[in-house]
């Protein structure tokens, strides 16, 4: 097919997908699929349409959640809703992507991250819209979206501090959407000006904006030596400290992880002596996370030999390996790093008591009934309205559903293959300049294992990590949630508070 007859058939399927959303009509929206499947088929797809092609199905995905009245449902597993990102992940990762028109690239950018901040994914979907605002930072949408995301994400955390200064975040972008130069991928959407204006009018009438910015705004020490700073501004740029406030961006006032469990109810007759076991367990999900950050950095950024490799012998393999304790320090960041979540799925098990035995609880599968084809969501879950829960369910497909695998972007494909052969077989990380001087396919019978370049295995182990961030992040935002259905549940009833200490920074030796 001429790639003017693709493009016009491409157009065309464009027009049923907006007719068929705005009159809600669902054989324009089948109509549109007709005609994206049979595109599809064609032998010579340019790039720039290939990317297309994952858009627009990804709308017409979108269309069929409104016509099935899913669009706000609180069902966990949606089909139409999985297609619609996987395709705009596979328009993301597409080699096609960096050649479309720029407001094109934001318009996906922000639907994606939309898309994740509807599923409870609130920190990835910040990524998507900075990654938009990067390309053009007075993109209308991606601004007021990232308004909206920046709310929901005040309404769910526990510390009030934070709520506010990312509820001033969701209002300084609410008026950025409305200012005369704000870029508008439509007049339809140029007309919803006076209602970005009112979200930001909203939140002016019980918030100090002003005044929450400049604390947001305030210098705070990174610590005393050299390393510490150099440290501290490394995680704050990859936005990896266990802190709310590193989403807004690289503010000094996020430099530490105060991220913390708020406070749990329990019956009389479960509480004993000491505080509830949730807190040790998020201690230590804690304590491990930053260890695995710690050695991520110490590896990556490491630019001499460490004394413990003098005297160790290895032989020269010829394919530029790397070795090395700073290496090993990254390879052992990243095992520690996975191992996070199926520990975060033994806290929901003990917190939310499930009643799964301890030896099948796994991250994988925590969500699922353990018999069934497909297996079924497990009724405590089924439509459950606890956003942040939802989006650890969701998170959950990055690692183990084969389909998000081989959509996501290549810097957090097959982490979990890469992570089995780091812990069970055998992964040779490389020089990446080495890797390119190797033909490994001259001795392919002869390799074994796994061969990565290290270039490519720091950018998975970073997206690693951050996911490990965010699961982190939105397990605290789902307890906040559970505890307030106990509080409405029961507002009657009597309390007695038992406090407990914060353990001190000295005792940590």
């Amino acid at each position: 097919m001429a790639k003017s007859t693709f493009q016009k058939s491409l157009a065309k399927a464009g027009e049923y997908i907006d007719e068929g959303f705005d009159l809600s009509d669902p054989q324009l929206t089948d109509r549109a699929f007709a005609v994206l499947d049979k595109l599809a088929t064609c032998k010579t797809i340019h790039d720039e349409d290939a990317v297309l092609l994952h858009y627009f199905r990804a709308n017409a995905f979108n269309n069929r959640q409104h016509h099935e009245g899913l669009a706000r449902s609180w069902q966990w597993e949606m089909e139409h809703l999985q297609s619609e990102l996987l395709e705009l992940r596979m328009a993301v990762r597409h080699k096609g992507f960096e050649k479309l028109d720029p407001i094109r690239r934001c318009q996906i950018l922000t639907n994606l991250g939309s898309k994740l901040n509807s599923v409870g994914r609130p920190v990835e979907a910040l990524h998507y819209w900075d990654k938009a605002l990067a390309i053009e930072g007075r993109f209308a949408m991606a601004l007021f979206n990232k308004g909206l995301g920046l709310l929901s994400y005040a309404d769910s955390v526990s510390d009030p501090g934070h709520s506010q200064l990312l509820a001033a975040q969701a209002h300084d972008n609410f008026v950025a959407a409305t200012a005369r130069d704000a870029v508008h991928e439509s007049t339809e959407n140029a007309k919803l000006v006076p209602y970005f204006a009112e979200r930001a009018k909203d939140i002016s009438t019980w918030l100090n904006v002003t005044s929450a910015n400049e604390n947001l705004e305030e210098e705070h020490s990174l610590g005393r030596s050299r390393a510490e700073k150099a440290y501290r501004r490394w995680c704050l740029e990859k936005r990896l400290f266990l802190n709310p406030m590193n989403d807004l961006g690289t503010y000094s006032i996020a430099a530490a992880d105060s991220l913390v469990l708020p406070s749990i109810t329990l019956p009389f007759d479960k509480v004993g002596a000491m505080p509830p076991t949730v807190f040790g367990l998020f201690n230590q999900l804690k304590q491990e996370f930053t260890t695995a950050r710690l050695f991520l950095f110490e590896g990556m950024t490491a630019d001499t030999a460490h004394f413990a490799d003098k005297g160790v012998k290895l032989i020269n393999t010829l394919d530029y390996p790397s070795y090395g304790v700073n290496v090993e320090k990254a390879r052992q960041g990243y095992r520690m790093t996975y191992a996070l979540f199926d520990k975060i799925a033994f806290f929901l098990n003990h917190y939310l008591e499930l009643g799964i035995p301890e030896k099948k609880v796994f991250f994988s599968s925590i969500w699922y009934e353990t018999k069934g084809n497909p297996k079924p969501i497990r009724p405590f879950f089924q439509d459950r309205e606890n956003w942040p829960l939802r989006g650890l369910f969701w998170l959950s497909k990055d690692l183990h559903h084969p389909d998000f695998q081989e959509a996501t972007e290549p810097d957090a494909e097959a982490l979990a293959h890469l992570r089995h052969h780091l812990e069970h077989k055998y992964c040779q990380i490389h020089e990446q300049w080495g890797v390119t001087l190797v033909n490994f396919d001259d001795a392919e019978a002869e390799k074994i294992g796994l061969h990565v370049g290290r270039h490519d295995f720091e950018a998975k182990a970073l997206r690693l990590i951050g996911l490990a961030r965010a699961a982190i992040i939105y397990l605290c935002l789902a307890v906040h949630r559970e505890e307030s259905f106990k509080k409405d549940g029961s507002p009657k009833e009597i309390s007695v508070p038992m406090l407990a200490d914060t353990w001190d920074d000295k005792w940590k030796v």
